[in-house]
């Protein structure tokens, strides 16, 4: 599935707002159609170097939607659930 994410792809760079291509859910994954997503403070952190994590990374981990499929083993949600989720 194609898609638009916030990339950061090294430390002391803006994010690169680009197309994607998203897998399918894995297992104990969750695939949620976005209908709003934040970029918040942890996401500069991950700018600044201040908070370390391998890159690249996708920002904006702050959002809600509706569950649009779920992988292998993910026994308590299901496709149309809405969901919120944060960091």
């Amino acid at each position: 599935m194609r898609t638009r994410a916030a990339v950061l792809y090294g430390p002391h760079t803006e994010y690169v707002v680009e197309e994607i291509e998203l897998d399918p859910p894995g297992p104990d994954e969750v695939l949620v159609k976005m209908e709003a997503s934040g970029m918040c403070h942890s996401d500069e952190h991950l700018v600044t170097g201040d908070l370390p994590f391998e890159l690249p990374m996708i920002g904006g981990h702050e959002g809600a939607g509706v569950v649009q499929e779920v992988g292998e083993g993910v026994s308590w949600l299901k496709a149309g659930d809405h969901v919120v989720f944060g960091f």
